[in-house]
């Protein structure tokens, strides 16, 4: 068994290893170097993959690719690069979530319009019955919301538990994101 030794700063390691999830996640310094640069937003490295033409589907032990950990991590500039040269947005990882699902959940406002530019599925849903637009109401982000319906997101779609994006608006007491989806609902 071969090992690699890296060394990178302990903020970047540990926002990797404990992510927003709550939980420990894939080390993904040991996967893939596409992924590590698109996540890190190291522009001129991601160049060189590009022209080494490096896969830019290959994806961790979870099944995410570097254009789904950029928009995790809202690496516009790196995922612009990918998407540029032919990588496909709508790629989804173990959970069934794409990058447009993530860009939308952590508030990347404009890696969810890039994305879009490059035909993410708009109503793709996971395994739980999310959509992007489920996610971004779930965590309050009233601009992408916006975004979604504008580009023509299903606001009835329902998740496995019968619940709407108004639905989960309404547990997260977000006035203004219930009120886009109230109007939203009435066109």
């Amino acid at each position: 068994m071969k090992i690699h030794k890296l060394v990178f700063g302990p903020v970047l390691l540990a926002s990797l290893l404990f992510s927003s999830f709550g939980t420990a996640q894939t080390n993904i310094f040991a996967e893939d170097p596409l992924i590590v640069a698109v996540y890190e937003n190291r522009i001129e490295k991601v160049r060189e993959l590009i022209v080494r033409q490096h896969p830019m589907s290959r994806a961790d032990t979870e099944g995410r690719t570097a254009m789904i950990w950029g928009a995790i991590q809202g690496s516009y500039e790196s995922l612009e690069l990918i998407l540029e040269v032919g990588a496909q947005t709508n790629i989804v990882d173990d959970l069934d979530n794409s990058a447009l699902y993530y860009a939308a959940s952590n508030g990347h406002d404009d890696v969810v319009e890039l994305l879009l530019s490059y035909q993410a599925s708009i109503n793709r849903e996971n395994r739980d019955g999310r959509t992007p637009l489920m996610a971004a109401t779930e965590q309050g982000h009233d601009r992408i919301v916006a975004r979604l319906i504008a580009a023509g997101a299903d606001v009835g779609i329902s998740d496995f538990t019968g619940r709407t994006a108004l639905d989960l608006a309404r547990e997260g007491r977000s006035r203004k994101v219930i009120q886009l989806l109230q109007q939203a609902g009435e066109r």
